[in-house]
This record gives C-alpha cells, structure tokens and sequence, in this order.
C-alpha cells in the first residue's frame, strides 16, 4: 500500500454545498462537525476527478462520455479496453462485477480534503495566507513527519520574517478588523517549503494564528454572493427569486491523500473543476503532489 499526499488550490471560489442552510445563508458550505472548518469530501474529489478523466476518453475515442460511463458502472470493460485503467481506479457498481473479473471496489482511495491555508484580507498587503496549529500539525501528520507546532495565545500571531512580510504594520498585523501581535517563528519556514510550487512567495504572506482565531476567519469571512432571477417578461426581479450562496475563496488551500492499494500510474489531473457553478466559472482548481523528506 502506498499514499502520495496533494495539496488542492483554489483558483476560482469554491462550492462544495451542504444542501439548504437553516442561517442566513441558503446554500452554505460543508464544514467539519467539531471544527467547523470548511473541508472537500473525498467523494467529490474522487467524483470530479473521474468525470475529468471520463471526458477525456471520450474526447479520444470520439464517444459519449455518458456511452463511457454506462459501460463502466455495468463493469463490461475488456483488460484490452482504455477503460479498464479507469475501472481498476474508480471501481465498478456491484451488479457489475463477477466471480471472473478482478475488477470491483476501486483501488485507490480518495481521503477528505481538510483546508491548511486560508485567505485574509490585510490592511496592507492586500491579504495574509492564514493556519493555525491544528491545519500544519495535521499536514505533518499526513506526511508522516514528527515535527509539531505548539499552541498559539490567542490574539497573538507569527510570522517566518518580521522585516520581509508584506502584511506588517509596525510589528504588529491587522487582518480584517482584528490586531495582532506578531513574534518570529523559524520553525514556519520549513513550513513554507511544503507550498513553494503551489504559491508564490508564500513565506512573505504565511501567518499562523490560534486555533481558535483560525476558525473564527473561516467561519465569518468566506465569500457570500447574493444571486438573482430576472423576469423574461418584465426584466425585473422575479418575486421571491433571490437567493445566497457561499464559497471558500480564492487562494485557499487544502490537502488531501490518495492511498495506492495496488501498484497503479494513476494521478489527479494538474487542473480540473470541483463543486458547482462550472457556468459561472466557479471551482477551479490547481493540484500539486507534495514533495518532500520523511523523517
């Protein structure tokens, strides 16, 4: 058994609903129980992911992508068939499979996606890449590494360099209406390094906050869009045709595992769409594999 771990960056906002909301919010995003931090579910990760690389077949096999699906939810792929890689992947319905196939349950497991980095407006800078000890401490876990970032005073706030970062005002940060102080953490650098080939310059942007902070900024300040229904009649709003929906913004980061239980040349494509509202250019999404060195 083998796991590669990926971080997932929101290039457009994304939805992932959680059906209708009993708040302000009608469509509201999934969040964790006990955290209440936005995550990816791995089934809408895996679900994306297989409907990417469905189209893509049949974009080279001239055929539908529905004719694709239908042949490998009913399991009659030939081992000489393109589709049989996908099949061993993403794994067939049950009345598909048979005592003469090895094809059946899929054969790389998709983990939930939990979020590491979250933007946050900054009265310079424009905006601060947020965490908190729990999102590194569980990146660290999931890459096997020992190393663990200790706990954070509320209204306090760290950085890798107090001369460089572009979110400072007089040693201290002010991230929407909130101020705090900030101290050198070195041991954030090496951090950083994990999001080198997702992010620009993270290192200049990176702040950790408490735990408790963290899940302040991403429960209060992801994106809220109110949508509309025009009357073709009378290019008017239509009565009771208004609606909020809500997004983890752009530049948001979250990390996810796929778990090997065969030797298989499979990834996640480098760019695919997630969630909903494709039309309206929402749920884009880039991936990159994690590289770095066990401990």
């Amino acid at each position: 058994m083998n796991k590669e771990t990926y971080l997932l960056k929101c290039i457009t906002p994304l939805h992932i609903g959680a059906g209708q909301g009993l708040g302000y919010i009608d469509l509201p995003i999934v969040r964790e129980v006990h955290t209440n931090f936005p995550y990816i579910p791995g089934s809408s990760l895996k679900g994306a992911i297989r409907n990417y690389y469905l189209s893509q077949l049949a974009k080279k096999l001239g055929k539908s992508p529905a004719e694709l699906d239908k042949k490998l939810s009913e399991g009659k792929v030939s081992k000489e068939s393109e589709l049989y890689d996908l099949a061993k992947v993403f794994g067939i319905a049950g009345e598909g499979t048979s005592e003469k196939s090895d094809l059946g349950a899929g054969k790389v497991i998709f983990t939930d996606a939990f979020i590491v980095l979250f933007p946050v407006r900054s009265i310079r800078g424009v905006y601060s890449l947020v965490t908190c000890p729990i999102a590194i401490n569980r990146l660290y876990e999931l890459l096997d590494k020992e190393q663990r970032m200790e706990p954070i005073e509320e209204g306090k706030a760290k950085v890798i360099d107090m001369n460089n970062h572009l979110n400072l005002v007089n040693q201290k940060l002010l991230l929407e209406e909130f101020v705090f102080e900030v101290e050198k953490e070195e041991s954030l650098r090496e951090f950083s390094k994990l999001f080198s080939h997702i992010i620009e310059n993270v290192e200049k942007r990176l702040v950790c906050v408490s735990d408790t902070d963290f899940r302040d900024f991403v429960s209060s300040y992801t994106e809220v869009q109110t949508h509309i229904k025009i009357n073709l009649e009378t290019g008017t709003v239509d009565s009771k045709a208004l609606w909020t929906e809500e997004y983890v913004p752009s530049e948001s980061v979250f990390a996810f595992s796929l778990i090997y239980l065969e030797d298989l040349n499979f990834g996640p494509p480098e760019h695919f769409h997630l969630g909903g509202d494709i039309t309206t250019g929402k749920g884009f999404v880039k991936v990159r594999r994690v590289e770095h060195e066990k401990n």
